[in-house]
């Protein structure tokens, strides 16, 4: 994604807050694939720690993307990231929020 694709999903796209993320989802509507955007800023931890961060949601992502359609998802981490992040503790969290199959669907 570019820099363009970020912003536009900042101002058009559909705003969902998890426990670990800022999700902004924003439809494409044309047939391409889901694309992945990931911020992770210097506050949240050394680059070890960001770097960890963002392969998780790529593997979550890798294991979704299909469940999205033609849109654009951004994933903002929050500061306040436990140590221990698992990636089956960001797979329930973002599932759950971004109500995909297999999931109860969380209240907003």
């Amino acid at each position: 994604m570019r820099r363009s694709d970020f912003l536009a999903s900042s101002e058009f796209g559909e705003r969902r807050t998890t426990r670990y993320f800022i999700a902004l989802v924003m439809a494409r509507n044309d047939g391409g694939p889901t694309r992945l955007g990931i911020t992770v800023t210097r506050k949240v931890g050394s680059a070890v720690r960001r770097n960890r961060i963002k392969r998780l949601a790529r593997e979550w992502f890798r294991s979704r993307s299909r469940e999205f359609g033609s849109c654009d998802l951004v994933l903002i981490a929050k500061r306040d990231l436990p140590q221990s992040l698992r990636l089956e503790d960001l797979r329930q969290d973002l599932d759950l929020r971004l109500g995909l199959p297999g999931t109860p669907r969380a209240q907003p």
